[in-house]
């Protein structure tokens, strides 16, 4: 049996707990040797664990439910048949563009600060991009902020589950080592990272993080067929790539933070590993017991339903647009009545408006929108403020969580209020580091990004942090048991009338290759 130690929540002694103790709890699962117990849950038992006194406070049992017993191992043991995959190799023959020293990383324009937080894994900081020979800041520091992945069971095993992975676990000291031709390719450099454990005593992790550079598609592309100069002009993208996962039970995180030449900031997040399932009776959704066994999920194998869950991520970004005083703007492109003449009725334009407070900053995304964090300081060289979009859904392969699945009067809603709005602007504290608050552990209210704006602070032309929050519904499906592949959120700053011009036409035009 393999037991697994899990935070509790707080649900102000509705559960029967103590809030003032030191509790976890423990559910179970059974190894039968497939090198996957995740697929064997002990299902209705729970164990409340003091770690006051170390001892068991109490059993939480609702009745027995068979245990799966079929082996589903996820490294390919069972597989008759390997597929046939030819090798793909990225080679760097004139070696490597990306330079480090100590922990400062030089790409093309761009140069920041790395380093890895025991809580929040890597940390970019001094971020800033040259543009013709003048280094431009762009970001002070940025990190995830926080995360969570609340489960919608109701059961005695499942109400609880809501992780805050960040900050009850500490992300960075789970930080999973890297495996060069797997994890990365074989260009990468990896990392090693030294953190304190729960003692405070240092700990080293190998290959802890990557950094890569890599082919991403054309960055622009014309075929010209008129004209004095007909041909084709395309010039070839590359990215540089930060990679780092972190492992927490069943799930593995990868975050990427991806650096493009045009100054695009991509922020992606794949999920995978095990999904959390429950044993149930039915066998296939044609059982009289399905329609029971399947209202919070989905039935992805024999007696195996996967709850449905989310997965949601905050970043804290300390921009700093051309410098520290930015504020956020909203360009709202509309539909107008056509007065100008003419057979149109209607016309396309954009209304703008600078956002003057931190609570009328804190929103929903709605990905027709344009939401910019400008320097009403610094213009470029046609009059408009430099700035930069914060994009916080620019894609992904599940649902994305346009805001918690949970009423307003429940207690998660209540302790954890970053999960349900997508775009928090904040005047700059530095005490204010943690969107879930500093200590969030069995935590009775908001102590984070709810409580930051209760003093609605102007956030015009001030010292300012962006707080992005993105995520995915993750709605279980067969093709992703025993093991789902990697699922990606992905997120984006974007310059917009941060240059004058396209910044990558200086890129060199390669020698067309033949096959």
């Amino acid at each position: 049996m393999v037991a697994t130690p899990l935070t509790v929540g707080y649900f102000e002694g509705e559960d029967g707990l103590e809030h003032d103790s030191r509790l976890l709890k423990v559910v179970s699962y059974l190894d039968v040797g497939d090198g996957n117990y995740w697929a064997h849950p002990i299902e209705n038992l729970v164990a409340v664990v003091d770690l006051e006194d170390n001892s068991i406070l109490k059993i939480e049992d609702e009745g027995v439910v068979p245990i799966p017993m079929t082996p589903r191992p996820y490294d390919g043991r069972n597989q008759s048949e390997i597929a046939d995959v030819k090798p793909l190799v990225t080679l760097e023959p004139e070696g490597r563009n990306v330079s480090m020293m100590d922990n400062m990383i030089h790409w093309q324009n761009w140069d920041f600060h790395l380093k890895m937080d025991a809580r929040v894994g890597p940390v970019i900081s001094t971020l800033t991009y040259d543009d013709q020979g003048e280094k431009r800041k762009v970001m002070y520091e940025g990190s995830l902020g926080g995360m969570i992945v609340p489960y919608g069971d109701p059961d005695v095993g499942w109400y609880f589950k809501a992780y805050l992975d960040s900050g009850e676990y500490g992300m960075g000291n789970l930080t999973s080592p890297l495996e060069l031709g797997t994890d990365v390719p074989i260009n990468a450099m990896l990392l090693p990272a030294t953190l304190a454990d729960n003692n405070g005593d240092p700990f080293t992790i190998p290959n802890a993080i990557a950094v890569f550079e890599r082919y991403a598609g054309p960055e622009f592309k014309h075929n010209e067929m008129l004209g004095s100069n007909p041909g084709n002009e395309s010039r070839q993208r590359r990215e540089l790539v930060i990679r780092w996962v972190s492992t927490i039970g069943n799930y593995d995180y990868m975050f990427d933070w991806i650096f493009m030449a045009n100054g695009n900031i991509q922020l992606t997040v794949g999920a995978s590993g095990i999904e959390a399932v429950k044993a149930v009776r039915s066998r296939t959704i044609h059982d009289e017991t399905a329609e029971e066994d399947t209202r919070y999920g989905t039935l992805i194998d024999h007696n195996i339903v996967g709850t449905t869950h989310q997965h949601i991520y905050n970043f804290r970004l300390d921009l700093d647009v051309d410098g520290e005083q930015n504020s956020l703007m909203e360009v709202n492109p509309v539909v107008a009545e056509n007065t100008e003449g003419g057979p149109r009725k209607s016309v396309m334009v954009t209304r703008e408006r600078v956002v003057p407070t931190e609570l009328e900053s804190v929103q929903k995304f709605d990905p027709s929108t344009i939401r910019l964090m400008i320097n009403p300081n610094e213009e470029n060289r046609m009059g408009y403020p430099v700035g930069y979009q914060v994009i916080p859904f620019a894609g992904g392969t599940h649902p994305i969580a346009k805001g918690a699945l949970f009423s307003e009067d429940d207690w998660l809603f209540r302790r954890a209020n970053f999960m349900d709005k997508q775009i928090w602007v904040t005047q700059y504290n530095p005490d204010e580091r943690f969107p879930e608050g500093k200590y969030p552990n069995r935590a009775e209210t908001d102590t984070g990004l709810k409580a930051f704006v209760e003093d609605d602070q102007s956030i015009e032309n001030v010292d300012t942090v962006l707080w992005m929050t993105t995520g995915a519904t993750h709605v279980a499906r067969a093709e992703e048991w025993p093991i789902m592949p990697t699922e990606y959120v992905h997120s984006m700053l974007k310059p917009w009338n941060f240059f004058d011009q396209t910044p990558t036409l200086n890129l060199p035009d390669p020698e067309p290759l033949e096959n």
